[in-house]
């Protein structure tokens, strides 16, 4: 690697520099952690009064005459205490309100992260692509020693932990916009995880796994069958079916790497209202389905059709003859 790349190669972390997209972000971060740190710090200067009343105490017990000042340190402690109250009776709704201002950043802004990070997976799958075609067959490091593939696998590696890191990201973001906490955290709630893991990560999900958005993505959960009762649908809970795991999201990073440079896979970061579109519009998808095979009675099967590219024989000369009789009324 050349001097002049290493110099210009943006090496932040993709959280973070995502999060830099977000306009007006960093100037209510930085607020917020002044204004809490100098809530705190007014809350801790409070003093109870009485604390010149023990001095005063200890005092007289120890033979010593009360201390001239207990007034003017009574008075002390009443105005730093005043001063204290003044600034929390301050801080305090400054503090809400930036909390306030940085949920509706996360809200209002997540799109240009999530841009970012689209930016990223585009470039991340380009440069992936080539160097997992040198590794076909190579499944881990041995096998990268034993076929001579150790640098390429090395490179894949650090693919793959780059591509984990992203997806990561993307969570964390999608949380915050659609599932705000009162806090700045990390965290992701568990309903944005299913969001992302299920519609976030390639586009037309169920093409390549029906079972999204089912709720049910453990290998050990079995698939529901839905059928009409008392006019709702209703799904029972078990089936022969185990679900599989989803092919972009295995557990293995390079094997999801692997799924996400494939030719007929078309992976992708979307936006907000993209990645809700593609659940809600899934959901319909489903029900319509469940709905529709619910009330098929049996023996509702269609019924099978000629193939289109084939033609029924042309009628023999006795069937024209006879119809050529009925239609004049000649006897037969």
């Amino acid at each position: 690697m050349t001097a002049s790349k290493i110099a210009t190669e943006d090496t932040r972390p993709l959280l973070e520099k995502a999060r830099s997209a977000m306009r007006g972000l960093h100037a209510v971060e930085t607020g917020l952690a002044d204004v809490t740190t100098r809530l705190r710090q007014a809350r801790a200067t409070v003093r109870p009064e009485e604390a010149v009343l023990d001095v005063a105490l200890d005092a007289v017990l120890a033979g010593d005459p009360v201390p001239d000042d207990v007034g003017a340190q009574v008075l002390k402690i009443r105005r730093s205490n005043e001063m204290a109250f003044a600034s929390a009776g301050i801080l305090g709704p400054l503090e809400r309100g930036l909390r306030e201002r940085l949920l509706a950043v996360h809200r209002e802004r997540a799109d240009d992260a999530l841009q970012v990070l689209a930016v990223e997976l585009r470039t991340l799958l380009a440069e992936a692509a080539p160097v997992l075609g040198q590794l076909d067959g190579v499944n881990d490091a041995d096998d990268a020693i034993a076929a001579d593939r150790v640098q390429p696998w090395r490179q894949a590696v650090a693919m793959a932990a780059r591509y984990a890191e992203l997806r990561q990201a993307q969570r964390i973001l999608v949380s915050a916009a659609v599932t705000p906490q009162s806090h700045t955290s990390d965290r992701v709630s568990g309903e944005a995880r299913a969001l992302v893991d299920d519609f976030g990560h390639v586009v037309d999900a169920d093409r390549h796994y029906p079972e999204v958005g089912t709720d049910v993505n453990r290998s050990e959960v079995r698939i529901g069958e839905s059928r009409i009762f008392a006019g709702r649908l209703v799904t029972s809970d078990h089936s022969d079916r185990p679900v599989r795991p989803r092919p972009w999201l295995t557990g293995d990073v390079i094997t999801d790497l692997r799924f996400a440079c494939r030719a007929d896979v078309r992976a992708w970061v979307p936006v907000i209202n993209e990645l809700t579109r593609a659940r809600d519009d899934h959901r319909k998808r489903t029900e319509a389905a469940a709905r529709a095979a619910a009330e098929r009675l049996p023996g509702d099967e269609p019924e099978p059709r000629l193939r289109t590219d084939r033609r029924m024989p042309p009628p023999g000369p006795e069937l024209l003859s006879r119809l050529a009789r009925e239609e004049l009324g000649e006897p037969a």
